[in-house]
């Protein structure tokens, strides 16, 4: 499974990850390798179907805005927000915190249909579920 990081997350976290990602036949990407800064998240869903990626992990509220929500939908992206406190954690907690949560959200987007939205909590992994997003009006 492909998956890409947000631009709105550092390239480096992207980095960390893909190698141990790799173990199980995983490959993580930063969206800047293929996009440009400030691309619309739109362009960036389309492009991400183009590269191969299923699962993009962001801090962004794509669930808020119906055109996004419809294009994640429409493209069979599997969405992982990560919850509020994820910012105030620094950078090495931030990795370490993602890659305890690595295995149950690629589990998950294998589990469940294309196009769904799920809030990772910023709680250790052992003492936290992933939560579906439910579109907003």
């Amino acid at each position: 499974m492909k998956a890409q990081i947000d631009e709105n997350l550092p390239p480096a976290l992207a980095r960390a990850i893909d190698p141990i990602a790799r173990v199980d036949d995983h490959e993580v990407v930063h969206v800047r390798n293929f996009v440009g800064s400030g691309t619309k998240d739109v362009a960036l869903f389309e492009e991400a179907i183009q590269q191969g990626i299923q699962v993009h992990v962001t801090q962004d509220h794509h669930h808020r805005r119906p055109v996004e929500r419809e294009a994640i939908a429409r493209l069979g992206l599997t969405v992982f927000v990560l919850a509020k406190g994820w910012s105030t954690l620094n950078h090495y907690d931030c990795a370490a915190r993602l890659l305890e949560w690595w295995p149950k959200m690629m589990q998950l987007a294998q589990l469940t249909q294309p196009g769904g939205m799920f809030r990772v909590p910023h709680l250790r992994a052992s003492r936290g579920r992933l939560i579906p997003i439910k579109p907003t009006r």
